[in-house]
Parts: C-alpha cells; structure tokens; sequence
C-alpha cells in the first residue's frame, strides 16, 4: 500500500533497563507528589477548607491532586508531540520513538502507583472501586504495549493523550469535597473547561481523527504484516473500550454542565 511505512530503529535507541527507570521513577515520584506536593498545594490553596478535613477526606483530595500532576504532564506531552513531533506521522507503521514510549512509562507506573494508594490510603473513588479498577487495569495494559513495542507510534500516543482533560475532572472532585457550590464561579469555570477539553481530545481526536486516520490501514496488508499483534490488539479492544466511556462520559459531563448553567443548586 503507498503511504505506509516503517522507519529504522533510531541510531542509538535507549536499553530497556531506561524505560524500565522511567516507569519506577513514576511510581516514586507519584508518592513524592501525593504525600508531600499534593497535600502542600491543596493547603497553600485552599487553606482552612482543606485543614478542617478529616483525615480520610484529605487523603481522598491528596490522590486527587497527585493525579492532576501526573494528568497535566502526560497530556500536555502527548498533546504537544501529536501537533509538533511530525516524525510519528498517522501512517507510520513500525518506528522506535523514545519521547512516545517514556510517557507511556509515565503513565504505566502512575496507573500502578495509584491503584496501589487508592487501596491502601484512600479507599474510595467517586466512578465507584469496579469502574475505577477495571479502567486502571486496561490502562496498565495498554501502556505495557506502548512501552514495550514500537508499532504505531502516532496512535500509541493517544493512550497518554486521554489524560488531558482527568485535571479538570479531579479539580471537579476537590471542589466538590471542600465545599464550593455548583454555581459558584470556580466550579462553573473548571466544569466549562472539562467539557471543552474532554471533547477536543476524547472525542474529536482520539475518536474521529483518531478511527479516520486509521480505517485506511485496516484494508491494508501491511497493518497485520508489519505491526505486532500485542498493538492490533490493544488498538481494536482499548481503543473502543475507551471510545464508549468517553462517550457515555461526554453525554453525563454535557448533561451536568447544561444543569449548573441552568442555574440548578444540584451537584454534576
């Protein structure tokens, strides 16, 4: 087919021992930010509205804020690398690209870390513990691929890049746990901002570009020949596994920001 290719593995590829580093780095530096960062943040911000929590409360609002840093990192990496990295082009088939592969380790070890602190230190997740498992689990296995093999570099990204918009949904859950009413401008503002960003990457990008660019591939022998079959895997299950929650989360952040605007004193 024209218009594929496979570019050679880059003249000096980083060892599995670095992107193995990476992915521990991430899990420690994400106990770093939930123990230490997170909780500093929170009550330079927010002051008494945090102090006066209990315990548990803090600790639930400490995880939330360890992952806006990590979700703000990963986004905007795989954002920025979509629009201004064009080595990784849409019909790049096999290509060995470090910057994709390391914040597909980031992602790995922040998905374990905070599996592990939800667990032990928090104990309760606003999705709900099954919801919030089985999305953590996926999302281990799709960056396992991502880091382990060098098959579709370009749509490998998009993993990392749904992470855009979690700071707006977590800011969501800190607002909402301190106290801030619906309609109170904080809340109307970052509900604003989820909606927009959770659409411009969920749903125009990762859905639309994203199967557009890809459906051409499909017909083509050099997809099943050249690419692992780990990555068709994941692509043809994580991928529209992630397609439908971002739908039915679309439609429920849509219906919450019409309600707030609306001038409805319920929560989303």
């Amino acid at each position: 087919m024209s218009g594929t290719s496979a570019l050679p593995i880059s003249h000096s590829p980083p060892s599995s021992a670095s992107y193995l580093t990476t992915v521990l780095c991430s899990i420690a530096a994400y106990f770093c930010v939930f123990k230490v960062l997170a909780p500093w943040l929170l009550r330079a911000v927010f002051g008494k509205r945090y102090v006066s929590l209990p315990d548990p409360k803090r600790r639930f609002l400490d995880e939330a804020g360890a992952c806006t840093c990590f979700s703000t990192v990963m986004g905007c990496w795989a954002l920025y690398m979509h629009y201004f990295h064009t080595d990784i082009s849409s019909t790049l088939l096999r290509y060995d690209y470090p910057p994709v592969r390391h914040n597909c380790c980031i992602l790995l070890g922040f998905s374990i870390a905070d599996l592990i602190a939800k667990f032990v230190f928090v104990g309760e997740s606003e999705l709900g513990m099954m919801t919030f498992i089985v999305h953590h689990l996926v999302s281990i296995v799709i960056s396992c691929v991502g880091v382990c093999t060098t098959s579709l570099p370009f749509y490998v990204n998009m993993g990392p890049m749904l992470e855009f918009s979690n700071p707006f949904l977590n800011m969501r859950t800190i607002l909402k746990e301190l106290g801030f009413p619906a309609l109170s401008t904080p809340y109307k503002v970052n509900g604003i901002l989820w909606l927009l960003s959770f659409f411009f990457v969920r749903i125009v990008i990762t859905l639309f570009v994203a199967w557009y660019k890809f459906a051409p591939l499909m017909f083509t022998s050099e997809l099943y020949e050249q690419v692992d079959v780990i990555t068709l895997v994941a692509i043809f299950t994580g991928g529209p596994f992630f397609n439908i929650l971002s739908v039915y989360w679309f439609v429920k952040i849509c219906q919450g920001t019409l309600k707030i605007l609306r001038g409805s004193r319920k929560n989303v």
